[in-house]
Parts: structure tokens; sequence; C-alpha cells
């Protein structure tokens, strides 16, 4: 496979798995290491007051994608020369599936920040 069909891909599997990823967090309630800005502290978990949690989310977030981004890539490499060359098809399927997953990720995210800020 060629490097630039390698990056393609890694690309757009990091994209798409950071997205993913930070839905994951809205989606299954994972508690996170929250900032609390009045008491100058970070905690576990939603306590009582106003918190920041979109730092710890977004680093989660980034770390999931980067660690489905490095798999991908040791599949793609022990892969090697079997892989071939990626169809032009196939690639805009993946690039319109990439672009669209992490599309309503965001869309999600930004119902949830705005629903949840009560701004809509």
């Amino acid at each position: 496979m060629k490097k630039s069909d390698i990056t393609y891909i890694l690309g757009i599997v990091f994209a798409s798995a950071t997205s993913v990823a930070y839905c994951c967090v809205r989606w299954f309630k994972i508690p996170m290491l929250r900032y609390y800005p009045l008491e100058h502290v970070w905690k576990w978990g939603k306590q009582p007051g106003p918190s920041q949690a979109w730092y710890s989310i977004q680093t989660f977030a980034f770390f999931c994608g980067a660690a489905a981004t490095l798999a991908v890539y040791v599949i793609l490499k022990s892969a090697g020369s079997k892989a071939g060359e990626l169809d032009p098809r196939d690639a805009r399927r993946l690039g319109i599936a990439g672009t669209i997953l992490t599309a309503v990720c965001m869309a999600y995210i930004m119902l949830h920040e705005y629903s949840e800020w009560h701004i809509l």
C-alpha cells in the first residue's frame, strides 16, 4: 500500500475515532477529571458547583483516537504489500463514511452541550 493511502486512511480513522470517543464519554457517562475554578482544584466525577470537564474529555478523546490510529497503522503495516493499492472508489467511500460519522458525532456533541447549558 502506498504511503499516501496509509496516511489518508489513518487521518480518517483518527478523526472518526476521536469524535466517537468524545461522544462515548457522554453516552456512557464516563466520570472524568473536572476542574472546579472557584475552588482551584481538580476532582474526579461531578461534584456540586460549576466545573469544567472539557479538558479531560478532549484529552481522553485524543488518546482514544491515537490508540485506534496506531492499531490501524500496525494492521496496515503487517499486511504489507499484500494489501495492494486503495481503489479510488473505496477511498471515496471511506472518506464519505468518515465525514458522515464525524459530522453526526459533532452534531450530537453540539446538541448535548447546547441542551446542557440551556442555550437552545
